[in-house]
């Protein structure tokens, strides 16, 4: 884990600290995410992809629509997907009137998958107070 203290303890200005605690807590989040995913042999962007197609209208996308849909841009998408229907959680589907457009659609197998994994990680809490939340939060929506 990062020593989050160095920094607090730096010589450096307010604004600087504030990124370099960002950047060690989204490590430690992360981490902890993929920590917990392990079990069930999901990744982080396998369980994005699955939940965009889950709450996708007839839980299907266009490859450049699931693009956008995720958070973070990453080019492994198209392995990853590969991935996830070599393990029938998705299936693709090349379109008949345009073979440059392949759909990608979740199964009932990648619905449990998406399910299971998401209960992993919502049992997981910041420990603040309602308040702090909230204004966290907000603060959060500024950067």
């Amino acid at each position: 884990m990062a020593n989050k203290q160095l920094i607090i303890d730096a010589d450096m200005s307010v604004e600087h600290k504030v990124m370099g605690l960002l950047a060690c807590i989204a490590q430690e989040k992360k981490s902890e995410m993929e920590r917990l995913l392990k079990p069930s042999g999901l990744s982080i962007l396998q369980l994005s992809i699955l939940h965009s197609l889950s709450f996708a209208p007839k839980k299907t996308l266009t490859v450049s629509d699931l693009k956008a849909t995720l958070v973070d841009d990453n080019p492994n998408v198209s392995r990853t997907l590969n991935k996830l229907v070599e393990a029938g959680l998705v299936t693709k589907l090349r379109s008949e009137q345009d073979q440059r457009t392949v759909y990608v659609s979740i199964t009932d197998a990648g619905e449990k998958a998406h399910t299971d994994a998401d209960q992993l990680l919502l049992n997981q809490r910041i420990d603040l107070p309602e308040n702090e939340m909230n204004a966290l939060y907000e603060i959060l929506k500024k950067l």
